[in-house]
C-alpha cells in the first residue's frame, strides 16, 4: 500500500478532474456546498496537489485527496510570500490515516521551494480554516491569525499571542455558509 502526492498545475491539466470530483464530493455532496461556488476562476491559476493511493503493488492508482495554492496579495504586506492553501479535502473512506497531514507537508515544500524562487527567507501559509478543523491545522503548526497585519508574529512563535475562547468565537466568519477563521504558518526556507 503506497500514496504519492502530484502537483497539478491549473484546471487545464487531465488530472484536476480527479481534484474536482474529490472537492465536488466533499464539500457539495457531503457539507452542501454550493456547486458554483466550490469551482471557481482561481482553479485557472492555482497550483493544485492531489494524493492517490495504491493498495497493492502494481495496482490502480485510486485519487483520495486534493488541494489547492496560490499567492495570495496582501495590499498592507507587498513584499511578503503568502500562499493561500484551500479547497483541502479527502474522500471519506481515507480519512483518519494520515493523509490531510501529507497535504499540509506538500504545501510547505510548495511554500520552500516558491520562497527560494522568490529569494525570501520564507513564505506564509495562510487559510481559511472550517472552524471545527482548526484543532487539526494546529497540530500542523497554524495559528489563528486576526488579520494579515499579523503574520510578522508567526515568524516567532512566541510573539503571537493565540486568541481565548471569547475571542475566538469574534473571529469566526460564514463562507459558503460554514464558518470559518483564519490561520496562518512561517515556513522558512
Amino acid at each position: 500500500m503506497s500514496y504519492s502526492c502530484i502537483e497539478v498545475e491549473c484546471n487545464k491539466h487531465p488530472l484536476f478532474e480527479h481534484c474536482k470530483r474529490i472537492r465536488l464530493e466533499v464539500f457539495v455532496g457531503e457539507q452542501g456546498v454550493d456547486a458554483d461556488a466550490e469551482l471557481d476562476d482561481i482553479d485557472d491559476y492555482a497550483q493544485h496537489f492531489l494524493i492517490t493511493w495504491r493498495g497493492d503493488e502494481g495496482g490502480k492508482a485510486v485519487p483520495v485527496a486534493t488541494m489547492r495554492i496560490f499567492h495570495y496579495e496582501v495590499p498592507e504586506q507587498p513584499e511578503k510570500l503568502i500562499l493561500k492553501v484551500g479547497r483541502i479535502a479527502v474522500s471519506q473512506s481515507f480519512r483518519a490515516q494520515g493523509i490531510g497531514r501529507r497535504l499540509m507537508d506538500a504545501a510547505e515544500q510548495y511554500a520552500k521551494s516558491q520562497g527560494r524562487k522568490d529569494k525570501k527567507s520564507g513564505a506564509f501559509l495562510f487559510m481559511h480554516s472550517q472552524s471545527d478543523k482548526q484543532g487539526f491545522y494546529k497540530k500542523c503548526g497554524y495559528c489563528v491569525v486576526r488579520s494579515a497585519a499579523q503574520l510578522d508574529g508567526l515568524i516567532d512563535a512566541r510573539t503571537l499571542r493565540e486568541p481565548d475562547e471569547a475571542e475566538l468565537k469574534s473571529l469566526e466568519f460564514l463562507e459558503d455558509g460554514i464558518l470559518h477563521v483564519k490561520m496562518a504558518k512561517f515556513v522558512p526556507c
